[in-house]
């Protein structure tokens, strides 16, 4: 295409060639000069608005400046930091309390049955304690990222521990390590050989005596079904609770039964209040511990407490 530019005041003739590629030349160079202008306008009203308003100047562009950003990092740094700390408490709190419980485990559990809970021997490795700290020479993220990555491997931990501490407690409670009476009340006779009140001369004891004024309360010392509930020549109104690994407790003497044969119980709910029924001298609680149809100490057996603690 040819045009034609004929100026007015000297009557000359231009003539002016117009091509596809001159034309494709002259829109690039429009649309640059175009582009070029927007982000000049972009660029100073951003960079008026984060001199006015930054919080507005954030929310349409999403550009925050230097020093924003370093006030930001600064910030979410001892956030982290303050979380890094709630953390490493909780690691604290957590190895204190698996200590307490593996020391109450051990001094709950019966002599015959130590071996129940025993954790795994065939582990190692170096000791790396867990850490929360700050890294200085990492970054935020890199920061963020370890300490989300430990926090999550830690609630793994709880997460599988809880439902075995929870069977190992219940555990404890169907064995009769619970004390049947206060224990402050004190014992008259201890498991043994020992000089008969009756006859005087050497005998067995196969239980140990609390010493209890008429009508003390008697509690089960752990969780089970009671096996018998009666009247025996020798032992008076007494009482024999089952329980878990084979071990069956029994309460002589009593003045009153408060269960019968077949009744599920809790550890430490009343099931009978002393006396002096049967071969008695005075009121007091007898008080015997088997184990598959074997006598053992009680006082072997027992962790002594005040039940109103205890329980």
């Amino acid at each position: 295409m040819q045009l034609f530019w004929v100026s007015g005041s000297t009557g000359a003739i231009k003539q002016i060639n117009i091509t596809k590629e001159r034309l494709v030349r002259l829109a690039m160079i429009v649309c640059g000069s175009f582009l070029l202008l927007g982000i000049l306008i972009f660029s100073t009203g951003i960079h008026i608005a984060l001199e006015v308003n930054p919080d507005f100047a954030r929310e349409v562009s999403g550009v925050v400046t230097v020093k924003e950003r370093m006030a930001l990092d600064q910030r979410y740094t001892k956030q982290l930091k303050s979380i890094q700390d709630q953390l490493a408490t909780a690691s604290l709190h957590f190895n204190e309390l698996k200590s307490i419980k593996d020391r109450y485990l051990a001094i709950s559990t019966p002599y015959t049955v130590k071996n129940k809970f025993v954790e795994p021997s065939n582990l190692g490795g170096p000791l790396k304690p867990l850490s929360f700290k700050f890294e200085p020479t990492k970054s935020l993220a890199e920061n963020l990222e370890e300490s989300v990555s430990k926090a999550t491997e830690m609630a793994e931990i709880f997460t599988k521990l809880e439902p075995e501490w929870e069977k190992q407690y219940q555990w404890l409670r169907t064995l009769p390590i619970g004390p049947p009476i206060d224990a402050r009340l004190g014992m008259t006779s201890n498991f043994g050989v020992r000089v008969d009140p009756f006859t005087k001369q050497l005998a067995q004891h196969s239980g140990i005596d609390f010493v209890t004024p008429s009508g003390t309360p008697i509690v089960a010392a752990g969780d089970g079904v009671v096996l018998k509930a009666g009247v025996d020549p020798a032992y008076g109104k007494f009482i024999e609770i089952a329980h878990g690994e084979g071990f069956v407790s029994k309460y002589a003497h009593n003045s009153k039964l408060h269960v019968q044969p077949g009744q599920k119980i809790l550890r430490g709910q009343l099931i009978a209040e002393s006396g002096s029924t049967g071969r008695s001298t005075g009121p007091h609680l007898h008080y015997e511990i088997h184990q598959n149809k074997n006598y053992l100490n009680p006082a072997k057996i027992l962790v002594y407490a005040p039940p109103s603690a205890y329980w």
